[in-house]
């Protein structure tokens, strides 16, 4: 087996020497996945260099389940990490050793140049460029280039075309992030472009969410990724059916978020009872425990006893999660049934007393 953790740990605390002392000790340490991708990801050109130096693939994917290669890694846009000019200095070091600016990877399988694009990220465009990358009809959709995107398009074949993963330039105008300097208008001017060219509003990603599939529209994609309102009114005025977006803004929205998109959606009359997983989506919050829309649901007025294939109720997930007391409290002022049981034949009270959810007994408790 190869021993790559202490090359690990050495770019880990940014310790050049260490890396060095690592690959002589270990030479197969170079070779592994792991350490050009942390590299990369930790902004170390100088470190990328010595792994390629020492034998490492420069487009290797990483073996977990986001798929990464040493550029996607780079790329791809996280909010709470911020990309630095080492970051640069990585990417042009990778790109004149051999990688491909091409390569679709990552959790998204998605080219780097799109990745780029979501942040947006423009300090790498220049670099990916430089190096080969395309900018075909999906590229220039993600760069919100209309003059490209308009050459592009010469019939509904161009506006329909599908990616790997069956998404259409429509999803990557949603998916863009340059909305944000440029403006919300050049989003919906390149979703216009499409449009006239025929492109369908609702085609769909199939996403395989643990043996359910989802599908997944650019209304979805630009409402759960960007919150590019704006767009999202463009494309329901267009037809977009409102309902694949409903769980986005629910689980995203209320509280301090506002919700905007709920209100969006509703007034082209969303689906709020619709399951997914057999929930509907106030059980959805109860379960992954994030309730703020919740408000909004109930006022709303969804069925608050509705039930998933297992009799469970909002309730009873609820009880299980140890969602707030003022939530549950909520949820029992809108007609909620403490005494329902599900197919266990077990109360809201029950699951609240086998989770230790002790802040919730006295309010669920069967009354007497």
């Amino acid at each position: 087996m190869q021993n790559h953790r202490t090359a690990c740990a050495a770019i880990a605390r940014g310790d050049l020497a260490a890396l060095r002392t690592a690959i002589a000790r270990e030479p197969s340490a170079a070779t592994h996945w792991k350490p050009i991708v942390d590299a990369a990801f930790a902004g170390r050109g100088d470190m990328v260099e010595l792994l390629l130096g020492a034998g490492a693939d420069p487009n290797v994917v990483s073996g977990t389940g986001s798929r990464h290669t040493p550029v996607t890694r780079i790329v791809q846009y996280h909010s709470t990490i911020p990309r630095h000019v080492g970051h640069v200095q990585a990417l042009r070091v990778l790109l004149s050793e051999g990688a491909d600016p091409n390569l679709a990877a990552g959790p998204d399988e998605l080219p780097p140049l799109a990745y780029a694009a979501v942040g947006p990220s423009p300090q790498f465009l220049d670099v990916l460029a430089d190096s080969g990358a395309r900018i075909d009809t999906h590229g220039a959709a993600a760069l919100l280039d209309e003059g490209r995107l308009a050459l592009a398009l010469g019939t509904s074949a161009e506006a329909n075309g599908r990616d790997g993963r069956g998404r259409t330039p429509l999803h990557y105008v949603a998916w863009s992030g340059f909305w944000k300097s440029l403006g919300s208008d050049a989003a919906i001017r390149s979703a216009d472009l499409l449009l006239d060219a025929g492109a369908d509003v609702d085609a769909a990603e199939q996403i395989d969410e643990g043996g359910e599939i989802f599908t997944a529209t650019p209304l979805w994609r630009t409402l759960s990724s960007q919150r590019n309102y704006d767009l999202a009114e463009y494309l329901l005025d267009h037809g977009a059916d409102p309902s694949p977006a409903v769980f986005a803004v629910t689980f995203a929205e209320g509280g301090r978020q506002g919700t905007r998109g709920c209100d969006l959606l509703d007034r082209f009359g969303a689906d709020w009872e619709q399951t997914f997983h057999g929930r509907t989506p106030l059980m959805d919050l109860m379960y992954f425990k994030k309730p703020a829309a919740s408000a909004w649901l109930i006022a709303r007025g969804v069925d608050v006893n509705a039930t998933d294939p297992k009799g469970r109720a909002a309730l009873h997930f609820a009880a299980m999660r140890g969602v707030r007391a003022e939530v549950v409290e909520a949820l029992l002022n809108a007609g909620a049934d403490p005494a329902i049981r599900d197919d266990a034949d077990k109360t809201p009270y029950d699951h609240a007393a086998e989770n230790n959810r002790n802040k919730l007994l006295d309010l669920l408790r069967p009354a007497r």
